[in-house]
């Protein structure tokens, strides 16, 4: 799988998922993966498997923490880490729109 083609599909279930983020069920939060259609699933869990950069390891960080109701990552704050998320999530938007 293409970069740009797990982004176009990554990315919208990021969304969803920061969307749903309070909804802990027994110390989980849905993750993205949970947000992926089932066409589509096997293909981007490969590609999570083969891949790794900072953006990735930060979203698995956040859900991470939301799931266990930590108040910080890495010593920043959990509100503070997710704008950062989200802010990192326009730039990916804008890099892959047009691809």
């Amino acid at each position: 799988m293409k970069t740009q083609d797990f982004y176009k599909i990554y990315l919208p279930a990021i969304e969803k998922a920061l969307q749903n983020d309070e909804v802990n069920e027994g110390f989980y939060v849905k993750s993205p993966e949970d947000y992926i259609d089932p066409e589509s699933i096997e293909e981007v869990i490969r590609y999570l498997e083969e891949k790794e950069d900072a953006f990735l390891e930060k979203v698995a960080y956040y859900f991470d923490a939301k799931s266990h109701n930590f108040p910080s990552i890495q010593g920043v704050e959990i509100t503070i880490y997710k704008k950062q998320l989200v802010e990192w999530i326009l730039k990916l938007k804008k890099e892959y729109e047009n691809k």
